[in-house]
């Protein structure tokens, strides 16, 4: 399993995680950029390594596994 695809199990099984996730884009939605290297840095400091270019290539990643989890509905309704 990639460090990307076990970060995101790790965000769907911690409410923390979840909301520093939230608190990361809501920032990255203002500023109009930082999304990738902010959720990149919290993967790192929580012992993941994945980089701003994957964060980018798995952006389709909402739902993947099946039904979307309340976390992803939650991403996607803002």
């Amino acid at each position: 399993m990639s460090d990307f695809q076990s970060f995101r199990n790790a965000v769907l099984e911690d409410d923390d995680l979840q909301e520093q996730v939230i608190s990361i884009v809501n920032t990255a939605t203002a500023n109009g950029s930082g999304l990738g290297d902010g959720i990149a840095t919290l993967a790192k400091n929580h012992g993941y390594s994945i980089t701003s270019e994957e964060v980018y290539a798995h952006a389709d990643f909402l739902g993947q596994d099946g039904d979307l989890t309340d976390f992803e509905l939650e991403m996607i309704s803002g």
